[in-house]
């Protein structure tokens, strides 16, 4: 081979491939021969005769050819390397419709995962159920133990319910005085049987042996465990004295009973003609006597009790009697009022007889009642005794200035008073006067009564009325 030959072979040409099968073989053989690599067992010639000049052409080469081994980049010798791999047998070659394993198995392992979270979703369910169930029957039990009044400790307890409450503070009532323990479980059981609305004003005594439906029964108006309080209302007192009276026996207050009396509509004929302009304007018709009240009950209802009484006490018979006098009704209660405050005494009846005088008569008096009761009660507290001062106030229910009756009743009268009233002794009596003896002493003159008065006896018998057109005499007298 020529030296331009050698050289030209010898010269790599990088637009081929850099080391092929005949480079590989020949680089194999020379390491062989240089004793890099065992011999293939074939016999080598052991004559160490010098290479004729063929075989160095043929040498030289191969030495430039191990030469060029040396540059070969990394790419290019795993590129070698992978050519060297073995081919996959025909069974592993993928082929149309054949996943290869590597492909495989990223789904094997998604479809653990997803039976391990579907696994773990069924159990936060579970859980969850279980859970709700033994909530709803924990909680279902105790409010079936306190709807149904079952398992409770014995508690009995006085609760009062007062006017304007609402179902929200009736069961917080009920809850503090340890009577439920759901006050909103309550709340909808009254909502839902509608007895919410007989709730009535009061105080009861309830116990915890009462479920739902008992408890409402008996904090409504036809309740048998209402509480009670008897009062007795003393003859004479003002209505301002009854109500405060009330209050202090627990039967209602008095800020409730001027409401009442203020708001409330009272459909008895004799308070027809009545202005209902102040909390009072019912004097005179709330009639002493002893009652027994619900505690802290509803005013309106007190006070209907009072008025009830009065109209069965004031009957047909004392009304054709006023007529017969010629008195209204509510004249003869102011007159009645009158007599109850100047007098407790059995001696009503003689000074239901000066009033009378006085009021048809224009000579001793003028036609003027002069009574100090009738400025008492204008004043802000009772006096022992008037003063000048007193005697001049303007009042229509100062009767030394004023003729006649005053404009209202000035107490509420008991039975003995009204019937004073309507049937007075027959006397020429004008003046009367509490004496030392705790007894009251009659006059018919003012000259009489200034004389006992200053201290000297006089004559105070009787003497006949002879207006016999004043005095109605009864039948059989």
């Amino acid at each position: 081979m020529s030296d331009e030959e050698r050289n030209t072979s010898s010269t790599p040409n990088h637009s081929d491939s850099v080391f092929d099968d005949d480079d590989w073989e020949r680089l194999v053989s020379r390491l062989r021969e240089e004793g890099v690599l065992p011999a293939n067992g074939q016999t080598e010639s052991s004559d160490p005769s010098p290479a004729t000049e063929d075989e160095s052409a043929l040498s030289e080469p191969t030495q430039d050819i191990g030469n060029l081994a040396d540059p070969v980049s990394s790419d290019e010798q795993s590129q070698q390397a992978h050519r060297r791999q073995p081919l996959p047998s025909p069974e592993d070659a993928s082929a149309p419709g054949r996943e290869s394993p590597d492909s495989r198995k990223p789904r094997r392992r998604a479809r653990v995962r997803s039976l391990g979270v579907t696994f773990l979703v069924a159990v936060l369910y579970v859980v969850c159920v279980l859970s709700i169930a033994f909530l709803a029957a924990t909680f279902g039990w105790r409010w079936a133990n306190d709807l149904l009044a079952l398992n409770k400790d014995e508690l009995t307890a006085s609760v009062t319910i007062t006017a304007g409450d609402t179902i929200d503070e009736v069961a917080e009532k009920l809850e503090d005085a340890g009577l439920i323990d759901y006050p909103y479980l309550f709340e909808i059981y009254a909502a839902f049987t509608s007895k919410a609305e007989n709730i009535s004003s009061g105080t009861y005594e309830l116990t915890t042996d009462m479920d739902y439906s008992a408890l409402l029964n008996n904090i409504s108006s036809s309740s048998t465990t209402r509480e009670t309080v008897t009062v007795t209302i003393p003859e004479g007192y003002t209505v301002e004295e009854i109500f405060q009276l009330l209050e202090d026996q627990g039967a209602c207050t008095v800020e409730a009973l001027e409401y009442s009396a203020l708001n409330d509509e009272f459909n008895y004929s004799f308070l027809e003609g009545l202005e209902q302009d102040d909390p009072y304007w019912m004097e005179g018709y709330l009639f002493p006597d002893t009652y027994e009240f619900y505690k802290d009950g509803d005013a309106k209802v007190a006070l209907s009790k009072m008025l009830y009484n009065y109209s069965q006490k004031f009957d047909s018979d004392m009304k054709e009697r006023a007529e017969r006098l010629g008195y209204t009704q509510h004249e003869i209660m102011i007159i009645a009022s009158i007599i109850e405050k100047e007098t407790d005494g059995e001696d009503q009846k003689d000074i239901a007889s000066v009033i009378y005088n006085r009021l048809q008569s224009t000579g001793e008096t003028l036609g003027k009642l002069q009574m100090d009761s009738t400025i008492q009660y204008i004043l802000d507290e009772r006096k022992e005794q008037l003063t000048e001062e007193d005697l001049a106030i303007d009042s229509p229910y100062n009767t030394y200035l004023y003729e006649g009756l005053p404009a209202g009743t000035i107490c509420n009268p008991g039975m003995e008073a009204i019937e004073a009233a309507l049937y007075p002794n027959n006397t020429t009596y004008y003046y009367f006067i509490l004496g030392d003896d705790d007894s009251t002493h009659f006059f018919a003159t003012y000259e009489e009564f200034n004389n006992y008065r200053n201290g000297i006896t006089t004559d105070t018998s009787d003497s006949e009325i002879t207006d016999d057109d004043f005095y109605v005499e009864d039948e059989g007298e």
